[in-house]
């Protein structure tokens, strides 16, 4: 593990400068080209043939007693997709066994409106046994300006893809999203996004998602009214599979004021379309907006600092309700390099499973994901 995050160190800036001085097609070791522009990537493997190499990893890791992760979430920039080879070692040691990346926007080509990219597609052709293929994100300014109607636009271009049949999974589509950490320390205030969930294009994902049954994740911090707004898509889109990322993630707490274990166990036993992902800090993680903690599912011990023990009510919740909950790292930009990101994240998300029955722990760590992905339960 050492020796390869060595050779990664080397590289990577090497690899940066390919992405600049490169002819926009470079041929890859197997053949195929890599695209950095609005060309498509076929795949290479039908949904049925990619379902049957998921399962043979998956039954990889529990054949050794490992209960293997499934990550329903991550966002990769087309820089960064040489990481993904360099953290094989890094998914099997820290069990791994598929991870899903959602798209960035391609980088200016020239084209108006939102650049679709294919990039993750062709990270499921190089390791169809370990990435699974989103949907691009709903993470740019065309999509956070509510843009729609043209074929230009991402949620217009969102639909015809989805429709295709070959996206198991849709991205993370930020909803209401305040600045992370290091978005803050850059002041990168245009991160601060305001989509009303309820709006035109809302209606569409949530349509979209109902008709092909093709899950999604939303980015939409909890505050109290958009709370309310939620409940009105889940109510009228009970066909549509959502999975709200960030448990217990609460970074204002001023206009978060209703949610926590009554308001938790309300939406799940009212809306059975709804789960949440467990993309969430470490105990005593600090939000750098506020200078407060932002994961409130963590126990305090000895001077009201966070433990690594889940409160009681949330650890209830998790067992109660094991089926409405999916692993996830949240990857995407400002991050460390994947295969140490990954190993953090394992950690906090074993962190969190070991305070559970056996069952939840299988239900959380890859059951759930699985059943999303397939329409079947593992088996």
């Amino acid at each position: 593990m050492a020796r390869s995050k060595i050779r990664l160190s080397i590289w990577l800036p090497v690899l940066a400068l390919a992405t600049v001085f490169l002819p926009a097609h470079l041929a890859c070791a197997d053949g195929s080209e890599r695209a950095y522009g609005a060309e498509p990537v076929p795949l290479k493997y039908s949904l049925a043939e990619l379902t049957e190499k998921w399962r043979a990893r998956i039954n990889s890791f529990l054949d050794k007693g490992v209960i293997p992760l499934i990550s329903m979430q991550a966002t990769i920039r087309q820089s960064q997709t040489d990481e993904v080879a360099f953290a094989l070692d890094a998914m099997d040691e820290f069990g791994f066994a598929l991870i899903s990346f959602d798209g960035h926007q391609a980088p200016k080509d020239g084209r108006k409106g939102y650049r679709w990219s294919y990039h993750v597609r062709e990270l499921v052709n190089r390791f169809p046994d370990r990435i699974i293929l989103a949907t691009n994100g709903g993470n740019k300014r065309n999509w956070a300006k509510q843009k729609g109607g043209r074929d230009i636009d991402f949620i217009d271009q969102t639909e015809r893809h989805v429709r295709t049949g070959v996206y198991p999974l849709m991205g993370e589509f930020e909803f209401r999203h305040y600045m992370s950490s290091w978005q803050c320390q850059k002041n990168a205030t245009h991160r601060d996004v305001k989509v009303p969930i309820n709006g035109p294009n809302g209606h569409r994902l949530f349509k979209l998602a109902a008709e092909t049954g093709v899950p999604f994740v939303i980015h939409h911090d909890p505050e109290d009214k958009l709370v309310e707004q939620a409940e009105q898509m889940l109510a009228r889109y009970p066909k549509a599979k959502v999975i709200w990322a960030h448990f217990t993630q609460i970074r204002n707490p001023a206009r978060q004021r209703r949610f926590g274990p009554k308001l938790v166990r309300r939406l799940l036993e009212t809306y059975p379309n709804l789960s949440y992902d467990l993309a969430i800090g470490r105990p005593e993680r600090i939000y750098k907006c506020t200078g407060q903690r932002d994961t409130m599912i963590w126990d305090e011990a000895y001077l009201g600092i966070q433990s690594d023990n889940l409160k009681p009510e949330y650890k209830a919740i998790l067992t109660e309700y094991s089926t409405r909950f999916v692993s996830a790292i949240d990857f995407g930009g400002g991050r460390p390099i994947l295969s140490d990101f990954l190993e953090n994240k394992a950690a906090n998300l074993r962190l969190i499973l070991k305070n559970l029955p056996v069952k939840a722990q299988h239900d959380i760590a890859y059951r759930n994901a699985w059943k999303l992905l397939t329409g079947q339960g593992w088996r």
